[in-house]
C-alpha cells in the first residue's frame, strides 16, 4: 500500500520556483569518467561490451581509457563499477570477458609490510612508487585503527581469510591493501575475489582486497596532507570488504551509503562526504536507492545513515547488515530492524525528510543533523508569494518516487494575517495511506517542529499554522513512504486566514463538510467573527470557476450551517470530482475541499 507523508516547515530563506534538476546536459568536465562512458553508450557511440571494457579500464588501467571519455570529476569509489563488471561478465563476449578478468587480477608489488590484521603491498620505484616510507607507515597505522573501529568497536563481521583462495590470496590470511597509482579517476576500490566456503560466515560472504592511491596529489584531491584522503579511503574501502563478509550481493546504493557514512564516523575531522551531499539534496524526489550510471548520488545518500546513526546509534547500521544477509530486500529488512527500535521505514522516512529541511546555515536549528549547518540546502520544487494559491500539483519530473520527497515554500510577503491554512490531498485511491507534519520557524526566533496534520480516510487534511504574521515562510514537505510505488500524485493549496487566537472572539472558519465525499447533499459548517459582516460562501471547481453561490448576505457573529445539494447556479447537477468551498467575511477567508461522487 502506498504511504504518503506531508510536512510543513518554516524558514527564513526566500525561495523562488526552480526548474527540474538534471534537465540541463552536463559537460564532460562536470562528469566522472564512468558517467562520460555511460553517456556515450546511451547515445549509441559504444556497444554494451565496449562500454564495460572502457569502465574496466577506468578502474584497473586508467591510462587505457579513450581520451574523449575521460571526465573532469574524480569518482569517490571504484567499487560500484567493480560490482557492475562482476555481474555483467557472464553475458559479455568471451574476448571482452577474458580481458576484464586479466585487468582485475591482483596487482603485483615488490614489497610488503605486515601489521596485526593487514599485509600492505607497495613499490618503491616505477609508476606505482609509494610516496614515502612515512606514508606507508601511516597506511599501516590507520588500517589498524579502522579495523578496531569497524570490527572491534562496532561489531561488523571481519572479512573472510583469503589465504586458501584459488589464487593464493595475498600470500596469507591477512587482509590485503595494495598501494597503486590510480590516475585521476578514483580514491580507491574494493575487489571481491571468491565466495567463501569456510565456516562462520553466511552463504554470500566473499573474500576481497582493497586498492588505494599511492600519493593522493593535492591537484586532484585538494588535500594538503595526503594522509587525509588516504585514511578515509581505507575506512571506506575496507568497509566494502566488511560488507562482503555479510553479503557481497547487496545493492550498491546501500554499500556506498554505509561506506561513505562510516568514513566520517571513523575520521570525523576530514568531512570528505560533504562533497557528495548536493548530488542527493538537489533531487530528493528520487528514491533513496536511485543513482544514474556513473553518478555520485549514492555517496550523498549517506545522509540516510547519518539520520539512523544520530537517532539510534551505530548499532542500527550494524543490525541492518546482519539482517540483510542473504536477501536484497533492503527496505523491507530495514523496516523490520527499525521495528526493533520502535519505528518503521514509513515513520523514519517521514522524519528523515523533515530533518533534511533543517540543513544549511539559515535553517539549522541545532536539533537535527549534527553537522547540518555545513550541509547544502535541499532543493525547493516551488515557491509561493500570493494567497490563496492556485491548486498545486507536482512539477512534471518532480513526482516523488518511493522514499522520495518534495519541498514547497510559502513566503510571507505581508498582509497582517496571523494564520496560514495549508490543505493537502494525497494520491488516490482513497485507501492509500497518508500522513502530514508541520515544522515552524519564526522570522526572528527559533526553528522547530510544529505538529501533525490530521488526514481523513481519503488522505485529505488541513492545518492552520498559527503565528503566521511573525514568520517569514512556511515549508511544505511531501514524502512518498512507499517501498516501490513511484511518480506519486497529490495536490495542495494555501490560504492566509485570521485565527482570532487571543482575541476572545469567534473566528472565520469553514469546518469539514459532512458527509465528504458525498453523492447527493453535504452540510458545511462555518463560523463568523463577533460583530458579523457580509458573508459569502461560494463553491468553485478545480480550475477556479464559480459553480454555486450558497450564501450571500449579512450575518451576525457565530456558527452556521449551509447545505449544498450538488447543483450549480443553473440548477444542473455537477459532475463527479473535486470542488472547493470558500467562505469570505468582509475580506477574511477560509476554504475547504468537497468531493462529489455519483
Amino acid at each position: 500500500m502506498l504511504k504518503t507523508v506531508v510536512a510543513i516547515v518554516l524558514s527564513v530563506v526566500a525561495v523562488a520556483l526552480l526548474s527540474v534538476p538534471g534537465l540541463a546536459k552536463l559537460e564532460k568536465a562536470e562528469m566522472t569518467t564512468a558517467a562520460v562512458i555511460a553517456d556515450a553508450y546511451s547515445r549509441g557511440e559504444l556497444s554494451h561490451a565496449e562500454m564495460m571494457l572502457q569502465k574496466a579500464y577506468s578502474v584497473y588501467a586508467p591510462w587505457r581509457v579513450r581520451e574523449d571519455f575521460v571526465g573532469g570529476v574524480t569518482d569517490k569509489c571504484g567499487s560500484p563499477i567493480v560490482d557492475e563488471l562482476r555481474l555483467a561478465l557472464p553475458d559479455l563476449p568471451v574476448d571482452v570477458a577474458d580481458e576484464i578478468r586479466e585487468l582485475r587480477a591482483r596487482p603485483s608489488c615488490a614489497n610488503y609490510i605486515e601489521t596485526t590484521h593487514f599485509r600492505i603491498h607497495y613499490d618503491t620505484s616505477g609508476t606505482h612508487a609509494i610516496l614515502s616510507t612515512a606514508y606507508r607507515d601511516a597506511i599501516a597505522t590507520h588500517a589498524e585503527n579502522v579495523w578496531n573501529e569497524e570490527i572491534v568497536t562496532m561489531g561488523f563481521r571481519s572479512p573472510p581469510p583469503d589465504g586458501s583462495d584459488p589464487d593464493g590470496g595475498g600470500g596469507n590470511d591477512l587482509y590485503d591493501i595494495y598501494v597503486q597509482e590510480l590516475g585521476a579517476g578514483l580514491y580507491g576500490y574494493c575487489q571481491p575475489t571468491y565466495y567463501y566456503s569456510g565456516g562462520g560466515y553466511p552463504a554470500n560472504a566473499a573474500t576481497s582486497y582493497i586498492v588505494i592511491d599511492n600519493n593522493y596529489p593535492y591537484s586532484q584531491f585538494g588535500y594538503p596532507d595526503p594522509v587525509d584522503p588516504m585514511k578515509i579511503t581505507v575506512a571506506h574501502e575496507f568497509n566494502h570488504g566488511v560488507q562482503g563478509a555479510h553479503d557481497v550481493n547487496e545493492p550498491t546504493w546501500y554499500k556506498e551509503c554505509t561506506s561513505t557514512w562510516i568514513e566520517d564516523v571513523v575520521y570525523d575531522g576530514v568531512n570528505d562526504y560533504r562533497n557528495y551531499l548536493p548530488y542527493f539534496m538537489n533531487n530528493t524526489y528520487q528514491s533513496l536507492n536511485y543513482n544514474p550510471s556513473g553518478g555520485l548520488r549514492w555517496y550523498g545518500v549517506c545522509a540516510w545513515n547519518f539520520y539512523l546513526y544520530e537517532n539510534y546509534g551505530y548499532q542500527i547500521i550494524v543490525d541492518n547488515w546482519y539482517a540483510l544477509e542473504g536477501s536484497s530486500n533492503t527496505f523491507g529488512l530495514m523496516d523490520i530492524v527499525l521495528g526493533t527500535y520502535g519505528s518503521s521505514m514509513e515513520e523514519a522516512y517521514l522524519d528523515f525528510a523533515i530533518w533534511c529541511w533543517f540543513c544549511g546555515t539559515a535553517r539549522d536549528d541545532g536539533n537535527h543533523f549534527e553537522e547540518g549547518r555545513y550541509w547544502d540546502d535541499i532543493s525547493i520544487m516551488r515557491g509561493h508569494n500570493s494567497y490563496p494559491t492556485v491548486i498545486g500539483v507536482p512539477t512534471p519530473g518532480w513526482e516523488p518516487d518511493n522514499y522520495g520527497c518534495n519541498y514547497v515554500v510559502f513566503n510571507n510577503t505581508g498582509g497582517g494575517y496571523d494564520g496560514l491554512l495549508v490543505e493537502y490531498d494525497g494520491p488516490q485511491p482513497a485507501s492509500t495511506g497518508n500522513a502530514a507534519f508541520l515544522n515552524y520557524d519564526s522570522a526572528t526566533g527559533p526553528t522547530g517542529e510544529y505538529g501533525e496534520i490530521p488526514l481523513n480516510g481519503f488522505g485529505i487534511g488541513d492545518l492552520t499554522v498559527e503565528g503566521w504574521d511573525g514568520m517569514s515562510q512556511v515549508g511544505l514537505v511531501i514524502a512518498n513512504t512507499d517501498a516501490s510505488a513511484d511518480n506519486m500524485s497529490y495536490s495542495y493549496t494555501a490560504s492566509q486566514v485570521e485565527t482570532g487566537i487571543g482575541e476572545g472572539n469567534s473566528v472565520v472558519a469553514l469546518k469539514a463538510a459532512s458527509p465528504n465525499p458525498f453523492a447527493e447533499t453535504t452540510s458545511i459548517a462555518y463560523s463568523v467573527p463577533t460583530g458579523g459582516g457580509l458573508v459569502d460562501i461560494v463553491v468553485y471547481d478545480v480550475n477556479g470557476r464559480e459553480v454555486r453561490t450558497l450564501v450571500h448576505e449579512n450575518k451576525g457573529g457565530g456558527a452556521g450551517t449551509v447545505v449544498w445539494d450538488g447543483l450549480d447556479n443553473t440548477g444542473e447537477r455537477v459532475a463527479s470530482g473535486v470542488y472547493f468551498a470558500k467562505l469570505d467575511v468582509d475580506g477574511l477567508t477560509a476554504s475547504g475541499k468537497l468531493i462529489m461522487l455519483k
